[in-house]
């Protein structure tokens, strides 16, 4: 079947359309201005761009004096910022700075080359797949038939002139015919050394920043081995339930090249998907703008301590963003272009990224957004109807992806939606106000986290201070700003697109109206690092661009780069200093000095002891004992005892170990009782104030060790 569309059909303006000509008429009050305006850089200069110059300068100040300090204020950065605002708005109209135009959008509708055949396939394999998940876990058939599923669907639209099969030979015959070629060239160099840079923030001292694991790397640590020891879950119950993706990455990590079960191996697999998303941003950023857009925007979110601690922390955290950027990219190109592929890649990595990290649930909502954004701003009555098939298409996509979580959640509605709903409803604690009241509130708390505090959460942000830096800060502001004055200009919806996915893709947090406390936080906000950082690159590219275009001599060129330059630099120190220095500090200060005492119960099981025979004494608010026993090598097992347990232990004639808490004085006389024969003392931790007891007891005699 073959539906095409036809470029001939006549438009019919709507009532948006002439309701934003009358706006733009009359903010611009000259009804015959030339729309590409804007657009194009001063020529020739007539005078220095001091407004432009002086909104970078204001901005810079202003976040500045919104750093964390004793005698932090806000309204000297909010007097500041509104003086930016206005140099801002006087660059922007005097077209002193101007921002990237927009890649110019497809006129004809894309052609839908309709097999009826592999969609009835694919309906068949995804009902016999929904029924077979039935068990809660990934078997063989079911798993066949879910994939199966998915790629009939992608064949049932996929163009035939765009065939990979045609593509892989035509690439073989060019190498065939010509090699490789590599070409130097100053775009070359920049992208290595950016390359350089962020390998070097993702990867450094990744094995002691953090240098300790909380009890959720245990729960995940634990997952892991769950599935090397066979198990295939759909969806892990662990700590009210999480998705598999992570857990399955992870595992098939330490598989592939024999790694063992830790905390290490559990952030070189986030630090990857962390890397695989600035890869998609860069694709965003391109789309979005241009090159050197998107390799602005991942030069700042690859040095980013947002992003490099909730990596860092190994949790489920990276894989937010992570699918994100791609349905994102897809989704703009996808329509911009009037490409089918793009479409179909969109509804593939949504589906994708419900399996990866809970607050990813509100993604479908703001790709319906995303569409509704493009109707109502797309005047062509043809590319209105594809763009509804278009979302049809995206979302049977997803829906196939999904099917596993789906049946999940069919057979387990509470312990799916459990977390979620914990926080957005009052099933735990009762609100503490209003809930619209509460909704405002965490609104305007989490819009302002950016310039003054992120939240409290010490195991993956800095309390207290903004969650960017100086430089990213700055030109976060004066790219918000700069992209509302260009919609309103040019009523373009990807702007509007972009604008709106920054609060949507907050709103796992900011729906936090049980616990309001825990809003801001920059996990569940994850996901806006990636419309954030773009719109970081596109400030930063486009307003130094925009100056470089006033001048006229090296020097002044060559001035222009340098500061440019130490730009950067700075925005690296900041960022160094906050992940590896402050963070480092704050987190090794809060969190419990599992390792050192693992490495103790590994010493004593390698030299005369056993695992079952080493214990950690329950202690209010001390170190996870899982914690301790994958720290020593053992990561299925619990070394956890409770105080009348010990006694029970005297029948065991081999050497025994207990762990107590430095203040635990009541089990370490109950442990002296019952082993008299054993020797205690006190192991001084490199860390202040994480001292413990190690009790030693010596086998009976006779006893095999």
């Amino acid at each position: 079947m073959l539906y095409n569309a036809d470029p001939s059909s006549p438009t019919e303006p709507s009532v948006w359309d002439y309701f934003t000509d009358k706006v733009k008429s009359w903010m611009k009050n000259q009804p015959n201005e030339d729309p590409s305006l804007e657009e194009r850089y001063p020529s020739p200069p007539k005078s220095i761009p001091w407004f432009t110059v002086a909104a970078v300068m204001l901005a810079l100040l202003a976040q500045l004096s919104l750093e964390p300090s004793a005698k932090r204020a806000a309204w000297p950065g909010v007097l500041l910022y509104v003086g930016a605002l206005t140099c801002v708005v006087f660059a922007f109209y005097r077209h002193e700075w101007v921002l990237p135009p927009q890649k110019t959008g497809s006129i004809d509708a894309f052609t839908i080359s309709f097999k009826l055949e592999y969609l009835i396939a694919s309906i068949i394999f995804s009902l016999l797949a929904f029924l077979l998940f039935g068990n809660g876990r990934f078997g063989y058939v079911n798993t066949s038939l879910w994939i199966l599923s998915i790629v009939f669907f992608f064949l049932t639209f996929w163009p035939k002139e765009i065939s990979i099969k045609n593509q892989i030979k035509a690439a073989w015959k060019c190498f065939n015919e010509q090699g490789w070629q590599v070409k130097i060239s100053r775009w070359t160099i920049i992208v290595l050394a950016l390359i350089a840079v962020i390998l070097f923030y993702n990867f450094s001292r990744l094995n002691s920043v953090p240098p300790e694991m909380l009890s959720d790397q245990a729960e995940k640590l634990m997952d892991v081995n769950d599935i090397l020891n066979g198990q295939r879950p759909v969806y892990f119950p662990r700590n009210t339930g999480r998705e598999a993706l992570h857990f399955y990455a992870s595992a098939a990590f330490m598989r592939l090249f024999n790694l063992e079960v830790s905390f290490l191996n559990l952030k070189i697999v986030a630090v990857f998907a962390n890397l695989l998303t600035l890869f998609f941003i860069y694709l965003l950023g391109k789309e979005w703008g241009d090159r050197w857009v998107g390799l602005a925007a991942v030069f700042f979110a690859g040095i980013a301590y947002w992003p490099l601690l909730f990596t860092r922390l190994a949790l489920r955290i990276p894989y937010y963003p992570l699918f994100v950027a791609p349905v994102m990219t897809f989704i703009i190109r996808g329509l911009r272009r009037q490409n089918l592929p793009d479409i179909l890649w969109a509804g593939l990595f949504l589906g994708l990224g419900l399996h990866g990290y809970t607050p990813y649930r509100i993604m479908p909502i703001l790709v319906v957004i995303g569409f509704l954004i493009y109707l109502v701003h797309t005047g062509d009555k043809n590319l209105r109807l594809h763009s509804i098939l278009a979302l049809v298409i995206v979302a049977f996509a997803s829906l196939l992806v999904f099917i596993p979580l789906l049946r999940f959640w069919v057979d387990n509605p509470n312990l799916f939606a459990y977390r979620a709903f914990s926080r957005l409803t009052g099933m735990e604690v009762g609100f503490q106000n209003s809930p619209l009241v509460i909704f405002l509130q965490n609104f305007w708390r989490a819009s302002i986290m950016f310039f003054w505090d992120n939240g409290v959460i010490w195991a993956h942000s800095i309390p207290g201070r903004p969650a960017l830096e100086v430089i990213s800060g700055a030109f976060y502001f004066l790219g918000i700003a700069g992209l509302i004055l260009r919609y309103f200009r040019k009523w373009d919806w990807r702007d509007l697109f972009m604008l709106v996915s920054i609060p949507m893709l907050m709103m796992p947090s900011i729906l936090s109206l049980a616990y309001p406390g825990e809003n801001p936080c920059l996990n569940r906000t994850a996901g806006a690092i990636v419309p954030v950082f773009v719109i970081i690159g596109m400030a930063f590219v486009s307003i130094f661009r925009s100056i470089n275009q006033y001048i006229s001599v090296r020097a002044g060129r060559l001035a222009l780069i340098i500061v440019v330059i130490l730009l950067l630099v700075w925005s690296g120190i900041n960022n160094y200093d906050l992940v590896f220095n402050q963070y480092f500090s704050i987190y090794q200060d809060a969190s419990w000095n599992t390792s050192e005492v693992g490495r103790v119960a590994a010493f004593f099981i390698e030299s005369s002891g056993s695992p079952e025979t080493t214990y950690v004494v329950g202690y209010p608010h001390w170190i996870d004992s899982r914690l301790v026993a994958i720290n020593a090598g053992y990561p299925g097992l619990d070394f956890a005892i409770f105080p009348e347990e010990i006694p029970v232990t005297q029948t065991d004639p081999r050497a025994k170990v207990f762990f107590l808490n430095i203040h635990d004085e009541e089990n370490s006389q109950l442990i002296q009782q019952t082993f008299p024969s054993g020797v205690q003392w006190r192991f001084e931790s490199e860390i202040p104030n994480k001292d413990f007891k190690v009790f030693f007891v010596p086998p009976t005699t006779g006893a095999n060790p």
